[in-house]
Formats: structure tokens, C-alpha cells, sequence
């Protein structure tokens, strides 16, 4: 529902609002849900972010900016689409439609896109950009929405070792941006300004631990009027909790502002400083009859309520499998092999497919932002098939490498290693669970493999589902043969994953789980 509120107070000069669009003087929430709507969250109401002349793609980031041309009052809104294409919105309000001012593309090379605020005085948001390799580049803001950055300068390395990037605004007085950086095990650091575009900030200073209990970290400019910016946190189970700023780079009060799980239906909040998921997010499961049902991310760890597809047909023997998204819709393909075809959501991509006794579609593997697609034949080659970036095609195979017959696994769905590349688990019959992280590259997607424990083959079932605790990194749930089915948590600090955590019970009923 809408959020509460403090008082309506003027900002000072430097800390002023980026996504305020009632007009109230403080910033307001935008979310995405599952199904890709973005909703403005105010006070008093909820109201859909409409946008005239946008892509259609599904939106993976949205990064508030306030008044690029310190204009009209009201925010420009960047939105980042899944295949790296960027949306500049003017005019974002709750009444009427949002103009698309920009557009431009070739973001997909970074893995974080962020605002910390305005870095260089001129009271104009500025943009920063993670690449995969930890390069952080600034974009300065011209003043002009139709065209809204400058060339992008490297400012910094090592940025990396954060799996959450957070643009803050000012919270140390002195009217420039600063942001906030999570490493996996919880650490919190702040990174104060300094005035200078180029070397925007000063050395870290820690905050703090046990910051790996939230989710999502999100930056919410100053809601109570005293200048200084605070920070909104979700925890695992969707709980909302206030850290308000000092004015000193710290943070000094907390406070709950949610009922307990009120937000867990929020997939990505705007600026939150984790990489968000896309593609899957989900587990299809079909029973002795052919019936398949869906059951999707709670964002908390736990699974829906199953709904049964009943417009998807019988599947009985069916060849199945639940690919992350090929195109620039978000949302998973069924795959079904039939009389030696391919046939993705039920459009026929050719022949020729029987030859393989393995099919994964994991998600990007060539770093373009479309789900690619893995191909194993009954000799234990391995082949990777990459997809027009549209998903109306697949290009010619390439081979990754020999002996993937040693495996009678290979599955995943999103990111494991933090750093928001596509990642595989392959199981040995021995039941040897090995992780190969990916490398975007596509004549070696994979690097060398890692093993992550013995033990899996007590598992007869195991599905990547892609995010289901709502922190952006990619989960796998593994199901026993008497239907008892664990969640293991990806992007753990140490080895990984979390240790497994039961989630259901009943699963037996299932002959095939995607």
C-alpha cells in the first residue's frame, strides 16, 4: 500500500529530491513486479509509471535523476531494458504519460547502473556504470534531456568486491553525491564525496556488519527534512526498515516502516543497489497426467501457490525445458523438443535437435542480454547456441569443450559469483555438484569449474529458478524423491550458497520439475 510519510520540508541546495512526483518536496518509491509493471508508490497512492514511446523491453533497473534541466520540477527517470537499451523519461508524474526525451543502447557491457547524485555542483544528477570487471565510469549530466550525459569517464577499479552499489545523495553536508557499497559477507562501506568530477570519491570509511541481512538497499534522498539522506532496507522476508542520516556519513536511527513482509511484492526497487534478475524467476512442474503448474518467486525465499496452465495443453512425455528468456520480454520459454524439432513457445526453430540428450537455457552467456541456450549430444559435447538478441532465432552452434557426459545435471538460472554473469551447476552420477562460473565470452563461456560438494545424488530433481529471495542472485531448489524441496541461496559469501533451507513438501506427485 502507500507508504508513510514524514513532513513536507524544503531540501537544501544539492540534496533535492529525484523522484519526487507528487510534488511534496520528498521522493517517492518506484517498483517493478514480477510481471514488469512499474508503479510509482507516494504517500497517499499507487499509480503506474506510464511511458509514452518506450521499447516494450522489460525494464531491468530504473535510476531516478530528478530535474535534469532544473526546469519543470518534475524527475527524468533512466530506465535500463535487459539487453542493455537506455529510456530517458521526462515529465514523471501520477497524472498522465511520461515523455521518452532519450534513448540510446550498448549498456549491456555493465552490470550496475546507478545515480549517486550530483557529483560536481551543478545540482544536476549525475550517472555512474559498473562494468562486469569492476571499472566504474561517470556519465556528468549536461542539463539538456535530449542529450542528457557526457562521455563516460573511468573514475575508478575494484568495484567488484560489491555485490550492492548504492547512489545516496548527499549524507555528509556537503552537497555532493555519495553512495554506499555492500560486499556479499555484510560489510557496509560509505564513500564520501569530493567535489572533484574525476576523482569523485574520498578512501572508504566501514559502516558496519550484518548489512547481508537485506535484500535490497534503497537510496530515498531526505524524507524527513533535515538535509541529510536516509536509506531504506528490505529484509528477506519483505519487512521495510528506515536507517536515517547524520549528515556525517553515518547513519543513526532505525526504524520499521513496513508491516512484516508488506514489501516482498516488489521484485526491483528504483536505485536499490543490488543486480537485478530477470529471464526466470519461477518453477513449472508437471505431473503423471501431463498437467503442468507454475509456481513463481515470493521474492522471501518461498514459492506461490501452484497454478495450473491450463491453456498450455497436455505434456505427458513431453520433452521439456524451462529456459530463462530468450528475448527482451523477461519472461521464461518453454522449450519442447518433437519429432527431432525445436519448438520455443510453440514456434518451430527447425530440425535436427534429436541428436542432443540435454537441453539448458540458463540465461546470458555471451553477454549481449538474451538468454543463450546449451546443447549436450549423447558423445558428451557440449554446444552453445546464442540467440538473436529478439529471440527470433538461434545462430550456429559453437562448441564449448568434450566430456559433459561425466554430468547427468546441467542446469541453472542467473548469477551464483556475484558479479552478474551467467553461471552453470552440472552433477556427476556420483552425486559431485560443480559450479562453472561464466565468463560472457562465447567461445569460452565457462571458466574452469569449481566443486561445491558431494552428496547431490540424494536429490532427484534439481532446477535453477532463478531469483527467489528477492536480492537479484540466482537460486537453485533441489527436490528428494519422497517430494521433500530445498532452496539453496546463491551468492553466498563463502562457498557460494547457503546452506539448503526446506520449502515444501509433496513434490513427489511431479515427473518433471523445470
Amino acid at each position: 500500500g502507500p507508504r508513510a510519510g514524514a513532513h513536507t520540508t524544503t531540501a537544501p541546495l544539492g540534496a533535492g529530491p529525484r523522484s519526487d512526483v507528487d510534488n511534496d518536496g520528498k521522493s517517492d518509491l518506484l517498483v517493478r513486479d514480477l510481471n514488469g509493471k512499474l508503479t510509482f508508490v507516494t504517500r497517499t497512492q499507487a499509480v503506474e509509471f506510464a511511458r509514452a514511446g518506450d521499447s516494450k523491453d522489460f525494464v531491468k533497473e530504473m535510476v531516478p535523476l530528478g530535474d535534469l534541466d532544473l526546469g519543470d520540477g518534475r524527475p527524468e527517470i533512466l530506465t535500463v531494458s535487459v539487453v542493455g537499451g537506455v529510456e530517458l523519461y521526462g515529465n514523471a508524474s501520477t497524472t498522465g504519460f511520461s515523455q521518452r526525451r532519450w534513448s540510446s543502447g550498448g549498456f549491456h557491457i555493465y552490470n550496475k547502473v546507478f545515480s549517486p547524485g550530483d557529483v560536481n555542483g551543478d545540482r544536476r544528477a549525475d550517472l555512474m556504470a559498473r562494468t562486469y570487471g569492476g571499472d566504474l565510469y561517470i556519465f556528468l549530466a549536461t542539463g539538456d534531456p535530449s542529450y542528457p550525459f557526457m562521455g563516460r569517464v573511468l573514475v575508478g577499479h575494484g568495484w567488484q568486491v560489491y555485490d550492492q552499489i548504492v547512489g545516496l545523495g548527499d549524507n555528509d553536508g556537503d552537497g555532493k553525491g555519495d553512495v554506499l557499497a555492500r560486499t556479499p559477507d555484510g560489510a557496509l562501506k560509505f564513500y564520501g564525496s569530493t567535489g572533484d568530477a574525476l576523482n569523485p570519491f574520498k578512501a572508504p570509511v566501514h559502516m558496519g556488519h550484518g548489512w547481508n541481512r537485506f535484500n535490497q538497499i534503497v537510496p530515498v534522498d531526505d524524507q524527513d527534512g533535515d538535509g541529510d539522506t536516509e536509506v531504506w532496507a528490505r529484509e528477506k522476508d519483505g519487512t521495510l526498515r528506515a536507517y536515517g542520516g547524520s549528515g556525517t556519513g553515518t547513519y543513526d536511527t532505525i526504524e520499521t516502516i513496513s508491516k512484516t513482509g508488506a514489501w516482498a511484492g516488489v521484485s526491483q526497487f528504483a536505485g536499490a543497489g543490488n543486480l537485478p534478475a530477470t529471464g526466470k524467476e519461477e518453477l513449472l512442474a508437471r505431473d503423471k497426467a501431463g498437467r503442468l503448474y507454475w509456481y513463481y518467486s515470493l521474492n522471501n525465499g518461498r514459492l506461490s501457490a501452484r497454478e495450473y496452465l491450463e491453456n498450455a495443453g497436455n505434456w505427458a512425455g513431453a520433452n521439456i525445458t524451462n529456459a530463462s528468456s530468450f528475448d527482451p520480454n523477461g519472461e521464461s520459454d518453454i522449450l519442447d523438443v518433437w519429432n527431432g524439432h525445436l519448438y520455443v513457445e510453440n514456434k518451430d526453430f527447425g530440425g535436427g535437435w534429436g541428436v542432443y540428450n540435454l537441453l539448458a537455457g540458463p540465461g546470458d552467456l555471451n553477454g549481449d542480454g538474451s538468454g543463450d541456450l546449451l546443447a549436450r549430444d549423447r558423445s558428451g559435447n557440449l554446444y552453445l547456441y546464442q540467440t538473436h538478441w529478439r529471440g527470433t532465432k538461434l545462430y550456429n552452434r559453437v562448441h564449448v569443450s568434450r566430456g559433459w557426459d561425466t554430468y547427468n545435471w546441467i542446469f541453472g538460472a542467473g548469477d551464483y559469483t556475484n558479479d552478474g554473469r551467467t553461471d552453470v551447476l552440472a552433477r556427476t552420477k556420483t552425486g559431485t555438484l560443480y559450479l562453472f562460473p561464466g565468463t560472457g565470452k562465447p567461445d569460452r563461456p565457462f571458466d574452469s569449474r569449481i566443486k561445491l560438494g558431494e552428496g547431490f545424488n540424494t536429490y532427484s530433481k534439481l532446477v535453477g529458478t532463478g531469483d527467489l529471495t528477492g536480492d537479484g542472485k540466482g537460486d537453485f531448489v533441489a527436490a528428494t524423491a519422497s517430494g521433500d524441496l530445498y532452496r539453496f541461496d546463491g551468492g553466498a559469501a563463502k562457498n557460494y550458497f547457503a546452506p539448503r533451507a526446506k520449502i515444501g513438501y509433496g513434490y513427489q506427485v511431479y515427473n518433471g520439475m523445470y
